[in-house]
């Protein structure tokens, strides 16, 4: 056998060797993505698991949860706390929802659809949630808002809620 022969042998090996190579590579970048996928959603829902553990553990809260948020007996406090709680499920729904949309959450994951869900059952419908939101869209990502507003609010807002909120100081003229 010359050293021609050998030679292509060896550049045969060699492109083989590379495909191989590059085929192993593949499937361990879409695992990695798949894993790091499963991690994010895993952080995203054991942090929704441990409010809500902690939630449960507080009968104060608990019973705060628990009150009419459209009662007209809320002190400023309540509402104060109503507002924060608010801002935090919102915070959490957009974070989900950008995490969606570069594509760090499973598509056929509820992770997004949940956090929707928790805040189309009537938790939105108070006048103290409305004027977060009226304060809040104007900070968030205009498709964010889109969304949230197209699945929350589709009959839209009125027009002065903001106002409601109860950290709301007009402003001097």
């Amino acid at each position: 056998m010359s050293y021609a022969a050998l030679g292509a042998i060896g550049e045969f090996i060699a492109g083989l060797a590379t495909v191989i190579t590059l085929v192993y590579l593949v499937f361990q970048i879409r695992l990695n993505n798949r894993l790091a996928i499963s991690t994010l959603e895993h952080k995203l829902n054991s942090r929704v698991y441990d409010r809500r553990l902690t939630i449960s553990r507080d009968t104060e809260f608990s019973e705060f949860l628990a009150k009419d948020w459209n009662s007209t007996d809320l002190t400023k406090v309540e509402k104060t706390k109503i507002s924060q709680y608010i801002t935090m499920l919102i915070g959490d729904a957009r974070e989900v929802f950008l995490q969606d949309k570069l594509g760090f959450v499973s598509r056929d994951s509820h992770t997004l659809k949940a956090r929707i869900n928790v805040l189309k059952m009537g938790i939105m419908e108070n006048v103290t949630s409305k004027s977060v939101w009226a304060s809040y869209r104007n900070l968030v990502e205009p498709d964010f808002a889109r969304f949230f507003e197209e699945h929350i609010f589709p009959d839209g807002l009125e027009e002065d809620v903001g106002t409601e909120h109860p950290l709301y100081k007009p402003s001097k003229q």
